[in-house]
């Protein structure tokens, strides 16, 4: 707060500059009139000679003669009548910059009081945040009865009714979404993707617990599709609550295993890994009952948790790419499928399966091992150079059963 003052203190006398230095000046001014004044007078009296000597000369007559007279005397005083106005008007009082240097301090610091944002000189910018959210709520919360306005007007809308339930969700107006998913259900029928949608906002509205209303949706869901993706999270985040964890591993395992389409799979395996911890620790044994996807439905995937090794780390920057690759035991070694990372973002537990392939001929689930690599590349390209840093895997099994493989970059290239 001390500097910020500061700051304006100067920027208040640097102003108040501009008003004292033309004033100081100005005797300095007057005295260039004066001086003009006097040139003025010198240039009358050798015109007026130089007319003398025309006259005596004979190159006048006294007619002529009167008459330059006359115009030159005129002049001269119009000379002097303008350089005397400008002196007049260049005398302003001494109290117009006090008063300005006075005014200017207190006028600042008014406008700043009434304008600014005195309250919030000292805080943490996490805590001015904090505080501005409530209005970017509102501004929120009204563009929302905006748009519900519009869609009581036309109803006939299911994408804006859709995009409204969401938008209640984010702003914690569940019992809104669970009407807003209504109103599109009535539009559309039912369908496991919207009742999942309209299952979560129930969940939350009633403090994350699953009454029977919530339950019959949720059963209603899974009769329509059982492997509907949004339900069977929201199984998954219950039974986690409860503490029942095994039936939520259960039911995240199923998620990955539907072969769904935007499944954040990554999200899901660290997910299970974070529950898997928890039992471990509290000595909660479960055995997997539900089988991997087959690959011929799915796609094969393998997950792989990417870590730098600590004695590599003063060796690249935080921006220096990765490429995670799997490459084919025998045969040609283009990458099977790729994935490209930051080294900042290590250590990362990344998937790679059939959606990464190069080719159509060249995708994971074709061949039967890989060797998985990690090229930290200093150059950016997937082609190791000397001075790059890599880690490479034991071959792998692609089809066979395995959990996360572990790769830890910690050798460089020659």
């Amino acid at each position: 707060m001390i500097t910020f003052w500061l700051l304006t203190a100067v920027l208040i006398v640097i102003a108040l500059v501009f008003f004292w230095v033309p004033f100081l000046k100005r005797p300095g001014s007057v005295e260039t009139e004066l001086d003009r004044n006097a040139l003025n007078v010198e240039i009358f009296k050798s015109r007026q000679a130089e007319l003398q000597q025309e006259l005596e000369d004979g190159n006048l007559d006294k007619d002529a003669f009167q008459e330059l007279k006359i115009e030159l005397e005129k002049g001269l005083l119009v000379e002097v009548d303008d350089t005397q106005q400008h002196i007049d008007h260049q005398r302003p009082s001494i109290l117009i910059p006090l008063s300005l240097t006075l005014l200017m301090p207190i006028v600042s610091v008014l406008l700043y009081m009434q304008w600014g944002a005195l309250d919030d000189l000292g805080k943490e910018p996490d805590v001015v945040a904090e505080e501005t959210a409530p209005h970017q709520m509102e501004d929120m919360n009204k563009q929302l009865e905006t748009l519900r306005a519009e869609l009581e007007a036309s109803p006939d809308n299911p994408e804006g009714w859709f995009m409204l339930g969401r938008s209640y969700m984010t702003v914690e107006r569940y019992q809104d979404s669970v009407d807003a998913f209504q109103r599109l259900i009535g539009l559309v029928g039912e369908h496991a993707e919207i009742l999942s949608q309209q299952a979560n906002a129930l969940y939350m509205a009633n403090n994350r617990r699953l009454t029977p209303e919530t339950q019959a949706i949720i059963d209603k869901a899974l009769q329509l599709d059982p492997k509907d993706s949004g339900t069977l999270g929201l199984l998954a985040m219950s039974s986690y609550e409860a503490g029942q964890y095994p039936e939520a591993l259960n039911y995240w395992e199923q998620v990955l295993a539907s072969g769904k389409p935007n499944v954040n799979r990554e999200g899901l395996l660290a997910a299970i890994e974070q529950v898997k911890g928890v039992m471990d620790e509290q000595g909660i044994s479960y055995q997997q009952t539900l089988a991997k996807a087959d690959p011929a439905a799915s796609g094969a995937n393998l997950q792989v948790l990417v870590e730098l090794d600590p004695g590599m780390s003063d060796k690249v920057s935080p921006d220096t790419v990765v490429f995670v690759l799997a490459q084919a035991l025998q045969g040609p070694r283009m990458p099977l499928a790729a994935v490209k990372l930051k080294i900042k973002d290590l250590p990362k537990l990344v998937t790679l399966d059939d959606s990464q392939a190069m080719g159509p001929m060249a995708k994971l689930s074709s061949v039967e091992k890989v060797q998985i690599r990690a090229l930290v590349s200093q150059a950016g390209t997937a082609a190791a150079k000397p001075g790059d840093l890599v880690g490479v895997s034991e071959p792998v099994t692609v089809k066979g059963s395995q959990g996360v493989i572990k790769l830890n970059i910690n050798q460089v290239v020659e």
